[in-house]
């Protein structure tokens, strides 16, 4: 499910996405489209500074070990939006890894249908219950302030655990082969099945910190039965703790799932010993498991529209403000590029005036939309902006002086605002570019960033190149079909859907149980037809005494 939306520049654009204040690895899962985003929000700028994070929300992430939690000797300092401190992350070495997967293995499984029903369970506990005295409202605030996006988008993840939860028997199921069998269901088989089985047992996730809901897809592979550990990013550890604490609440045994936070050094320990891995990271990340059979990675989504000139863009600015701009912008769904055949400079101005009516305000704050940087990070990310896309900036009237920028002439009020607390809010980017083969066209950055440009009639879906998710709107029912086809092109959505949308146990990047299980073929023997001794046959070509009939065989080919 996943991209990574803060790593995810590209080579060849002059933008380093990962510059600042330790950017993590990133991506998102797709987020209930019904969920509000404030897209036409018309609030002001400007909020109260803040001097710090709430000592009532500040905390401590200890190791989530199956035997308990453990606070390591070896910690780092939790910091906020501000760059404020905001509790302490214990580390994990890589012998305490090891120790902790082992524990995982040895522990007894539970049948399907108890950890199915601990999920479902586990998803309202998330969404509404005090777990080690967390109330959902400290979780939220917590996770906005740390991660510094909109303290609304962990409030939806509530909503979406909760979901998730309830879908996990339904996706289960949608997901295994048909006529396929789980080990547990053997005693229904017949002489012979399809059995579709684990290909280990233990998972290692190295997560990302770009969206919250993004660890709902690791609770599918508890569902098949995995123990899953997960070495969370220094930007939300607090999603991950509060799943696996709502998990051992709702009945799943802990050996199930571990929070082993550690240093991005030792994180490869956590892939190397697991039976297999879960990575989010940039296009590096993904090269560099491009050829392994252990390791998926997923990496940018670099999600797109594309509107054809029978379709009138104007009709459907809604739908592009929101595939761009929903959730502070943050996830591998939201669109990162638009292709537009009629009036491309048109809609990116259009888009550009809609965008900067977002409310510029701190992450905590109910109507907040744009995610918050540190400001150091947040002015060397928009210096970056202006010396690679300054020059093709469409800026709206009353954000920044109003007219696009020169070269050599750098407005910080064109990329963020600050709060006066020493962080900023990254304010929405809108460029325009000449052709879809510019570096810049599919560029993914930490917020609401969109590059538009032409579409040309003979240009087909491999202009578009790799894409998770493609609005497509067109009336050329044909070109929607390629789109389709594409290998390139993971999800379609035709008309005004967003490019977030998603629903439990549908496709995302494809499905992880692909990567997680294989099918076998298991043959039983017929139960043994035992004769009695007076009726048994004799002579030389009778079964020897006590012999049973042999397996079914099928006609060799």
């Amino acid at each position: 499910m996943p991209g990574n939306r803060e790593t995810a520049a590209g080579p060849g654009t002059g933008i380093d996405a990962d510059a600042g204040a330790g950017i993590d690895v990133d991506t998102g899962t797709g987020i209930d489209p019904d969920a509000g985003t404030g897209i036409d929000a018309d609030v002001g700028a400007g909020a109260g500074s803040r001097t710090g994070i709430p000592t009532d929300i500040a905390a401590d992430i200890a190791v989530e070990r199956p035997s308990g939690p453990y606070r390591s000797a070896s910690r780092t300092t939790l910091t906020d939006a501000t760059g404020s401190p905001a509790g302490e992350l214990s580390l994990a070495p890589p012998l305490l890894i090891r120790q902790v997967l082992n524990e995982m293995r040895a522990a007894p499984e539970q049948p399907t249908g108890v950890r199915l029903a601990a999920l479902a369970r586990a998803g309202e506990l998330f969404a509404g219950a005090t777990l080690d005295g967390e109330t959902p409202d400290a979780y939220c605030r917590r996770q906005a302030l740390v991660s510094g996006l909109p303290v609304s988008v962990a409030r939806r993840t509530l909503d979406r655990a909760a979901r998730a939860g309830r879908a996990a028997a339904e996706a289960l199921a949608a997901q295994r082969p048909a006529g396929a069998l789980l080990p547990d269901e053997l005693s229904d088989a017949g002489d012979a099945t399809a059995v579709w089985v684990r290909k280990g047992d233990v998972l290692g996730v190295l997560a990302p910190g770009n969206h919250p809901a993004t660890h709902l897809e690791w609770l599918g592979a508890v569902a098949l039965g995995y123990r899953v550990a997960v070495r969370p990013s220094q930007r939300d550890p607090f999603t991950p703790r509060r799943l696996i604490r709502a998990l051992r609440a709702a009945g799943l045994a802990p050996a199930y799932t571990a929070l082993l936070p550690t240093t991005h050094a030792h994180a490869e320990a956590l892939v190397e010993q697991a039976d297999l891995g879960l990575v989010y990271g940039g296009d590096s990340v993904v090269a560099r498991y491009a050829d392994s059979r252990r390791v998926l990675a997923q990496g940018p989504g670099r999600s797109k529209i594309l509107l054809t000139g029978d379709v009138p863009w104007r009709d459907h600015l809604d739908t592009v403000a929101e595939s761009v701009a929903a959730d502070a912008g943050v996830q591998c769904l939201n669109a990162s590029a638009v292709l537009c055949e009629e009036d491309p400079r048109g809609l990116a101005q259009a888009l550009a005036e809609r965008l900067a009516r977002l409310p510029l305000l701190p992450p905590d704050h109910p109507d907040a939309v744009l995610p918050v940087r540190p400001l150091a990070e947040a002015r060397h990310l928009a210096r970056q902006l202006h010396g690679t896309v300054g020059t093709r900036l469409v800026t709206a009237s009353g954000a920044g002086s109003g007219k696009r920028p020169t070269e050599g002439q750098f407005t910080e009020a064109h990329f963020l605002a600050g709060l006066g607390d020493g962080s900023a809010v990254l304010r929405p980017a809108v460029v325009v570019l000449d052709s879809p083969q510019d570096p810049h066209f599919g560029a993914e950055l930490p917020f609401p960033y969109v590059a538009v440009a032409p579409w040309r009639p003979d240009l087909r879906p491999a202009a578009l190149g790799r894409t998770l998710s493609l609005t497509v709107l067109s009336q050329d029912a044909s070109l929607v079909r390629e789109c389709l086809l594409s290998p390139l092109i993971r999800n379609v959505q035709q008309g005004d859907v967003p490019t977030h949308w998603t629903r439990p146990g549908l496709p995302h990047d494809g499905s992880l149980a692909e990567f997680l299980m294989e099918s076998k073929t298991f043959v039983r023997e017929p139960e043994t037809i035992v004769m009695e001794p007076e009726t048994r046959a004799s002579g030389p070509g009778a079964p020897a005494a006590g012999a049973g009939t042999a397996a079914p065989q099928e006609p060799a080919t």
